[in-house]
């Protein structure tokens, strides 16, 4: 699936004049479309949703990680999506949770100050 991202695949050095002077030849190179990181949230976050459907859950938690790696931090969208009820109160998503949205313990009103 291409994304937004254009960036330039650079591979192999091609033999001749350089395009841009000197006498070595340039280098052969492509475009290509990337997925941008918005595009990795989303695309990661929906096969976590497909993957819990499926009852796939190992394969669910790991892509719910590789969207949070890659900055999707809607915690309380994961944590009412009924997409990814499947997986909720498995220890692998319990723990992919605590470590990266630990304030689900609830209300500390000392919590800034690192009193628990």
């Amino acid at each position: 699936m291409p994304g937004s991202r254009m960036d330039v695949l650079r591979k192999q050095s091609v033999p001749g004049p350089s395009p841009v002077g000197g006498s070595k030849g340039g280098t052969d190179s492509t475009t290509i479309l990337e997925l941008d990181e918005f595009e990795l949230q989303a695309a990661n976050y929906n096969m976590a949703c497909a993957s819990a459907q499926l009852g796939l859950l190992n394969e669910a938690v790991e892509y719910l990680r590789v969207a949070f790696e890659n900055g999707f931090d809607n915690y309380s969208t994961v944590r009412g999506d009924p997409d990814i009820d499947p997986i909720k109160g498995t220890a692998g998503f319990d723990k992919l949770m605590e470590e990266y949205d630990p304030k689900k313990k609830g209300f500390n009103p000392f919590g800034f100050l690192g009193m628990s």
